[in-house]
């Protein structure tokens, strides 16, 4: 599921159904079995084993013997925080870093609640979070979160939508960390773009993933970006103004004059970054806007699999 393919669904909690089941649609329902409350399959039953969970019915029917098996519940706890800054609009006419990340974190939702695991959804950018939600397993939970990201699957360049929150006070980001249980799962959507003039806030953010880590919690980081424009620069020939969209900044520009210069301090960059995350022990992923939806998708499905 390509992104530009899908800009103009307008219902975006039919499309996070519809991408969801898409996505499980190729993939074993779980991989994973145990004696819970959902009913999977059958399997012979081997001599030896508990009979607790032979199907007694089919014994009788088929006067073969058979265990009941069940997708296991996890408990699993996971909390689900979007970058919601203004450098995540882009390119400001389709808005398609926002709409990636609010559409991944609407399926990875739909996911967790199929799954009976309780989550949390918090919006966040440079001053903190302005949103942040209780962490439930309800449907009626997963509703309300999905109709605060279709907000943001609405937005565009010309209507910048009031995203009223009932918790619209804002709350620091090392605040919201210690409000984090241990071994929970955090999956964070974000462009990771920093000012240069905001490196103590880049740096507070490694420390608190640190903070996070020493609490046991498993990161999930999925940097989200558009490849041909913000890594690799490839804009043509012509003359472009370059609009910083946290500061308005402007400047015009030669894109292939710099463009030498400019992917050398982009692969430092990156460089870092993945440093850092193999420092901590973070799984990072870079969710491309141009690439299939699906692969964003496995990199979280790979990733709740594991805590199991």
């Amino acid at each position: 599921m390509l992104l530009e393919e899908i800009q103009s669904f307008s219902n975006f909690e039919l499309l996070a159904q519809k991408a969801k089941e898409g996505f499980i649609a190729g993939m074993h329902k779980s991989p994973f079995r145990g004696f819970s409350v959902e009913f999977a399959e059958h399997r012979p039953y081997n001599p030896g084993e508990s009979v607790k969970n032979i199907d007694w019915k089919l014994l009788a029917r088929t006067d073969k013997k058979y265990i009941k098996q069940f997708d296991e519940e996890t408990n699993l706890k996971a909390h689900l925080w979007l970058d919601v800054s203004k450098s995540m609009h882009y390119p400001v006419e389709q808005g398609l870093k926002l709409k990636m990340g609010a559409l991944g974190a609407g399926v990875m939702a739909h996911i967790l609640q199929q799954q009976k695991d309780s989550f949390s959804l918090g919006l966040f950018n440079e001053n903190g979070f302005s949103y942040r939600s209780p962490i439930k397993s309800t449907r009626g939970h997963l509703q309300q979160q999905i109709g605060v990201l279709g907000s943001y699957w609405q937005w565009n360049s010309k209507i910048e939508t009031s995203h009223s929150q009932p918790n619209s006070t804002v709350q620091n980001l090392e605040s919201a960390v210690l409000q984090v249980g241990r071994r929970h799962l955090v999956v964070i959507l974000s462009d990771l773009l920093w000012d240069p003039a905001e490196a103590t806030a880049e740096a507070s953010f490694w420390k608190y993933m640190a903070m996070l880590r020493f609490q046991k919690c498993e990161i999930l980081l999925l940097q989200v970006h558009h490849a041909q424009h913000e890594m690799l620069l490839d804009l043509g020939n012509r003359p472009i103004q370059f609009i910083d969209l946290e500061t308005d900044s402007r400047i015009k520009l030669q894109p292939d004059e710099v463009q030498d210069h400019y992917l050398k301090f982009e692969q430092e960059r990156q460089s870092l970054i993945a440093q850092q995350c193999l420092q901590l022990g973070i799984d990072h992923h870079l969710a491309d806007v141009s690439k299939p939806l699906e692969q964003t998708l496995t990199a979280f499905f790979v990733k709740r699999s594991r805590m199991l």
